[in-house]
């Protein structure tokens, strides 16, 4: 953690240096990060609640469940993706500068964390304007910050034990994919339960919202700023224990695997 503190003004520059090289050249510039689930959840919306007729089931306000949630998990999938091959892409400068390991996976969580919260902003909008905003909004501070350091220990946890793993990197984006259908992003984890009760899957529920990273974190955005609920004092303490051992854990594997990737790379 010492280290990761030391490191942040470098991280920063590096996560602005690159936000500017992906942006200065389109016109839209960041928004165009918010474009590719707003369309994805018109279509989902299209096929599950125009088409099927389910969506009010899920949730009231389905159109915005599926916005939120897919803002989310293009955080964590780009967070992902962009963490398992930092050092490969970074190449040539850790072999000509001496730079900490750990300021490369922590720029890339800045620079999605940063497209993350300008595309909450604009989630935050739609919802005040449809159904008006509350104090317990005030809880977005907290969920920011758990999302955060959740982010930056699973992000470490990806960046050097895939550095030497080719293979796995090519095969992440199946597993995304994969994982992406089964999260909480298209329906509620109360829905889930609701429709595995009475099956032998049931008793599976309890570890699948212990190890998913999403599950409270997707159901505690959506009560504070769909249903303007107060998270509950469990799950605060759940998301605040997982986040805990995903920081724990990344920071662990980074150390355990940074002398061989300083040796395969340099």
């Amino acid at each position: 953690m010492r280290e990761v503190w030391l490191s942040r003004h470098l991280m920063y520059e590096l996560a602005r240096a690159d936000l500017f090289r992906h942006t200065s050249r389109l016109r839209l510039g960041m928004l165009w990060w918010f474009v590719d689930p707003l369309v994805l959840a018109l279509i989902y919306w299209g096929l599950v609640d125009q088409l099927l007729g389910r969506g009010e089931s899920i949730h009231p306000r389905y159109w915005l469940f599926l916005l939120l949630g897919l803002v989310v998990w293009k955080q964590f999938s780009q967070c992902l993706s962009g963490c398992s091959g930092v050092y490969n892409r970074r190449q040539g400068l850790i072999r000509n500068i001496s730079v900490p390991l750990i300021t490369l996976p922590g720029a890339v969580v800045l620079q999605t964390f940063h497209l993350f919260i300008q595309a909450l902003l604009v989630v935050a909008v739609l919802s005040g304007v449809s159904s008006g905003a509350s104090l317990g909004w005030f809880q977005l501070i907290g969920l920011i910050l758990i999302q955060l350091l959740t982010m930056g220990g699973i992000g470490l946890m990806f960046a050097a034990p895939m550095a030497s793993q080719p293979d796995l990197r090519e095969l992440l984006p199946h597993v995304l994919k994969v994982l992406f259908y089964l999260s909480p992003v298209l329906y509620s984890f109360e829905f889930l339960q609701l429709k595995m009760e009475g099956t032998p899957y049931v008793h599976w529920l309890n570890a699948y919202r212990l190890l998913h990273p999403l599950v409270d974190l997707l159901g505690a955005y959506r009560a504070v700023l769909l249903d303007n609920d107060l998270v509950p004092l469990g799950t605060w303490l759940s998301m605040g224990g997982r986040t805990v051992v995903c920081l724990g854990l990344g920071l662990w594997l980074h150390s355990k695997y940074q002398p061989r990737v300083l040796e395969a790379l340099r």
